[in-house]
């Protein structure tokens, strides 16, 4: 498929991200940054797959062919990498596949601003198709796309800074919401947060109890989780007050009740948004639309899925209001001004899975409440996804190109008596039916896949559409 720019950086096959492709999106990128951003120092890190290490050393030759300072800061979350490089001033690459399985990976860059949007995304991009046809440091590469060069590049350690700096930026904010007395349920798997988020709700008071640290890439997908019923085993066995844990790179937060249900990505953000006190907020289209029912929040902007997206609306909102944030379905949390908490909370522009997860606990602890409660207060509104893998891109454009003709018959096919009351084409296709039930249906933009969202009036109902959806979705795959 090669490698491409997806929702969030590029993304690609493993065997794809050779070294000079590597090395050509650095390139690529330092083009674009020394224009639009200047700055001496790249800040990089990586999450736990096989393949980051070999990325990454690509990456910081270019780095180090180019001038620029180079901080590591090792296996470390996203937003971490993001916060460590506002506060230095420093430009930022990270090496990282988030969810996606193990035999791909990515690489997502930072201007001296922030994440990328997609327009700076698009201009990357064009550098890089250029520098191909140039084939530029061809003799740097043997016939495989590997470096023939093997020494060792001179970088500043900066790991045990980097965690220091984002472990703080939560302890010493949220101060005033201790969380002595909660017990949680980290799960760490393969998670490159999780040296972060331990230690984070051990210093606000939590119990913690440590699950599953694997010494394997396992890649685990917020929005469409397929663990829960051993999720909901631990809850019950630890008597647990939640479960807590984060996808690959730590930008995307898990969290279990304790009734040992998911609490959906956009139910977090509207939490976390209650709790920090945000006044406006941007959101995909696919998210939980019980959002335009909370009072508090005084402007509402849907954009496409994607946080670049979100990024610019917020960078929008940001004229206009004193505090603001965006969120994603999948629980990415971006808060985009600095908020008053214990001491002041600064804007992290970038998807984060921590201030969620703690935002959640907090709301709990405040209200001395469960956790469960907290979500029940919530607009009656529910959703649902599923992923359909294997899905090559020529596949999803049909399927997209079927529904479309006849969204009718589609809908028809899920709900019997429902009709569609309305379109929405702004991020594939969203339908509305004259009941309230929502079915959108979305190709991944940087993995063969395919994902159903759905929204209905119960749990239930909302589930149950989605598993009919795939069924749906998984016949057009399979038909020639």
């Amino acid at each position: 498929m090669g490698l491409k720019f997806g929702t969030s950086g590029v993304r690609g096959l493993v065997t794809e991200f050779t070294d000079r492709e590597a090395y050509l999106l650095t390139t690529a990128f330092l083009q674009h940054a020394n224009i639009a951003t200047p700055a001496s120092n790249v800040s990089v890190g990586m999450d736990l797959r096989e393949s980051s290490p070999k990325i990454l050393n690509a990456i910081e030759h270019a780095l180090a062919d180019h001038k620029k300072g180079i901080h590591n800061c090792g296996v470390l979350p996203t937003p971490a990498l993001a916060y460590y490089s506002a506060e230095n001033k420093s430009l930022a690459i990270m090496v990282t596949g988030s969810h996606i399985p193990a035999d791909r990976n990515g690489i997502k860059f930072y201007l001296a601003t922030g994440e990328t949007l997609k327009s700076d995304d698009e201009q990357i991009f064009k550098n890089y198709e250029r520098l191909q046809q140039e084939n530029f440091a061809k003799e740097l590469f043997d016939e495989e796309g590997s470096l023939i060069r093997k020494s060792a590049v001179d970088t500043k350690k900066a790991s045990d800074d980097a965690k220091e700096l984002f472990i703080d930026r939560y302890v010493k904010a949220l101060a005033n919401h201790s969380l002595k007395g909660t017990k949680v349920i980290f799960y760490e798997h393969s998670s490159a947060a999780r040296e972060y988020m331990g230690s984070i709700l051990d210093y606000l008071g939590a119990q913690v109890i440590r699950v599953g640290r694997s010494d394997q890439f396992i890649p685990v997908d917020t929005e469409a989780v397929e663990s829960l019923d051993l999720f909901k085993k631990w809850i019950s066995e630890h008597n647990a007050d939640a479960l807590i844990s984060t996808d690959g790179d730590g930008d995307r937060p898990l969290v279990i009740d304790n009734k040992g249900r998911l609490v959906q990505g956009d139910k977090l953000g509207i939490i976390c948004s209650e709790f920090l006190g945000v006044e406006a907020i941007a959101l995909p289209i696919s998210c939980n639309s019980g959002v335009s029912k909370i009072k508090e929040f005084k402007k509402i902007i849907f954009t496409k899925i994607g946080s670049p997206y979100v990024v610019e609306a917020l960078n929008n909102l940001n004229s206009e209001f004193k505090s603001v944030a965006g969120f994603e379905a999948n629980g990415g949390y971006i808060l985009s001004s600095p908020v008053k908490l214990a001491t002041e909370l600064k804007s992290l522009p970038t998807r984060d899975s921590i201030l969620p997860a703690l935002a959640i606990l907090g709301m709990a602890a405040k209200r001395k409440c469960t956790v469960a409660d907290v979500v029940d207060k919530l607009p009656p509104r529910f959703t649902s996804s599923v992923l359909a893998k294997n899905c090559p891109p020529e596949k999803s454009a049909k399927i997209i190109e079927s529904v479309s003709a006849n969204p009718d018959a589609f809908i028809k096919s899920l709900l019997p008596t429902a009709n569609v009351w309305s379109k929405n084409t702004l991020d594939g296709l969203r339908m509305t039916t004259t009941s309230e039930q929502v079915v959108h249906l979305r190709p991944s933009g940087n993995a063969p896949e395919f994902r159903c969202y759905t929204e209905a009036s119960t749990q239930k109902e909302a589930d149950a559409i989605a598993e009919k959806a795939l069924g749906k979705i998984k016949e057009f795959i399979q038909t020639p």
